[in-house]
């Protein structure tokens, strides 16, 4: 490198031997004009710039802090996918290289073994997902407080015992603490808010020894306790029970010499009059109608009908005569889907699922016909539904 450096200076100086005088200065002269010309270009790009950025600094600094952003997202995106690939890489590590927790649950087609995650109290050895409804989670209590009796526990013994071990399952593990908590806020008559696991844990068990559908704020409240079976059989989707059990129920309420009889022994044959339920107080079919609503998602239900209805007869002729009156029920019982083909459907053909068109139930109520019969619908009484609600 030293001896290139020197060649070349040596060079150099032979050629500015060689230069006569004059060549000498106007070489100088060629390379101040340059250096001057080079300077002003870069003075005027200096109070170019600057006057650029006085002008447009807003959208310059907009620039740079979306580039920033731009930056600090690039990085995040790879700092999480780099932890979720070593994330990823430990978890196959933990899986070759450590034992899982197991459980073992029993069912009727034997046993199998169920990793814990936290979503599981065990109590008396036995394992409660309590992930699932509390109605199943309360069933499962009643069974481990009938074991304890079995073995020679009183009912407040069992249930003390039963609710100790929930409560310290409350207090080892997180999820179930809030769970614990959630089922007791959840019964009326629920005491003031407390953060003690042993109490909360007393009043579920004492509540789920004792459960039904109607002690949770969850569910509807019922007038009486006459609605209990129909809530149950809503919540348990049981649409064809809850339809005839809506019927039974009406029946009782519309007649009140029947008050003392059971709802097993109503013959439906004896059909309603449009008369009884005119005096049914509101109440009543309100409630039946909330029940509906409620369990249906709102697709069934007195006022689903209703709504139906009347934007059926509004849109008819404003002379109501009993001609039109028929193409009227026909055009509703077409959009409720008691119609099929110009036809009302058979009582077998009822749809008793939530695939059912808005309005298909309840429908047994009105009806007026045999079941193996093509169904008939006494409108009197349906009319007064939809007055009435």
């Amino acid at each position: 490198m030293k001896s290139q450096i020197k060649q070349i200076s040596r060079q150099f100086c032979l050629l500015n031997h060689r230069l006569s005088f004059a060549e000498k200065i106007i070489y100088s002269f060629l390379i101040l004009v340059l250096a001057q010309a080079s300077l002003s270009t870069i003075d005027k790009g200096l109070k170019f710039a600057q006057s650029y950025i006085l002008e447009n600094y807003q959208t310059l600094f907009l620039y740079l802090i979306g580039g920033l952003l731009f930056g600090v997202g690039c990085y995040l995106f790879i700092f999480q996918i780099r932890r979720t690939k070593n994330n990823s890489d430990t978890s196959l590590t933990d899986d070759d290289n450590t034992t899982t927790n197991n459980l073992t649950i029993y069912t009727e087609g034997g046993n199998y073994n169920e990793s814990i995650h936290g979503d599981y109290l065990e109590i008396q050895g036995n394992y409660i997902n309590i992930n699932q409804d509390f109605s199943d989670v309360a069933a499962e209590i009643r069974e481990l407080i009938t074991q304890l009796k079995t073995q020679g526990y009183s009912e407040d013994n069992a249930e003390t015992i039963v609710a100790s071990e929930l409560a310290e399952q409350a207090r080892i593990n997180s999820k179930v603490r809030k769970k614990l908590f959630k089922w007791r806020k959840s019964f009326r008559g629920a005491t003031a808010k407390v953060n003690d696991e042993t109490e909360a844990a007393r009043e579920v068990v004492k509540n789920a020894a004792t459960y039904s559908y109607t002690s949770s704020t969850y569910f509807t409240e019922v007038v009486g306790g006459n609605f209990q079976k129909l809530e149950e059989l809503l919540h348990a989707k049981k649409w064809k029970e809850a339809d005839l059990e809506t019927a039974k129920i009406i029946y009782v309420l519309s007649q009140q010499e029947f008050l003392d009889s059971s709802p097993d022994e109503i013959d439906l044959s004896d059909y309603l009059s449009a008369e009884y339920i005119a005096v049914l107080p509101r109440k009543y079919l309100n409630t039946i109608d909330r029940l509906w609503v409620k369990f249906s998602n709102g697709r069934f239900g007195f006022s689903v009908q209703k709504r139906i209805w009347k934007n059926v007869v509004s849109k008819s002729d404003p002379d109501y005569n009993l001609f039109f009156e028929d193409k009227v029920q026909e055009k509703f019982g077409d959009i409720v889907g008691w119609r099929k083909e110009s036809n009302w459907v058979y009582f077998s053909d009822l749809n008793y699922s939530l695939t059912a068109p808005p309005g298909h139930l309840p429908i047994m109520v009105t009806l007026d016909s045999e079941k193996w019969e093509r169904c008939s619908i006494d409108f009197s009484i349906f009319e007064v539904f939809v007055e009435r609600i």
